[in-house]
């Protein structure tokens, strides 16, 4: 019953020969854009591949898009459909923030530390907790990761305080920075959500 965060349903079925009904594939998000088995070690091998052409062409970095959704818990449980399922929230779903997604950054982090100079990995990861979050950015895996639950915090002293305190101490547990982020592509931008702009305007 998995749904793309999108809308609608997360599978699709491919044309098999002569018309017939093909396999089943999944995308979280558009139909164009498939998710990968990353069980599979063509894929790691192919990403890799695809890492080292950008870093001998002397990239400083990545930014990881949606890193927290490479890995799937095993036999693709449903969700109960409770409700759409969103980028940004602290929803549990078996699709994101998986734990085994963070070999996966593992392997990146020793492809970085093997080039010259300073690389970096920075990971686009929405995770339920600041804890959670914290993981992606300890010592072995990447550099840094967006802050989202700073960005959901309403705009309030107290509540402001509270996120912070908690991004700062979840963080500081696994020896990284913490990093403070108000708006990206995914969400209305902070003058709308904060400044009572019209939507869309700013």
């Amino acid at each position: 019953d998995w749904e793309s965060v999108f809308g609608g349903p997360a599978w699709t079925r491919t044309a098999g020969a002569d018309g017939a009904p093909g396999e089943w594939y999944l995308h979280l998000f558009a139909p164009e854009q498939p998710d990968l088995n990353w069980d599979h070690p063509e894929v790691a091998r192919e990403f890799a591949s695809v890492l080292r052409f950008w870093l001998d062409l002397g990239v400083d970095g990545f930014r990881v898009d949606v890193a927290h959704g490479m890995v799937k818990a095993a036999g693709l449980p449903d969700i109960g459909r409770g409700e759409q399922a969103k980028m940004i929230g602290t929803q549990v779903l078996p699709f994101f923030d998986q734990d085994g997604v963070h070999e996966i950054h593992r392997s990146w982090r020793r492809l970085l530390d093997s080039y010259d100079g300073e690389r970096i990995g920075v990971a686009e990861a929405w995770a339920p907790t600041s804890e959670r979050l914290a993981l992606y950015v300890r010592p072995d895996e990447l550099h840094q990761a967006f802050n989202f639950q700073f960005l959901r915090c309403p705009w309030g002293a107290a509540a402001m305080r509270e996120v912070i305190d908690e991004s700062l101490a979840a963080t500081a547990a696994v020896g990284a920075p913490a990093t403070w982020v108000l708006s990206n592509h995914d969400v209305v931008r902070h003058t709308t959500r904060y400044g009572g702009g019209e939507r869309g305007l700013c």
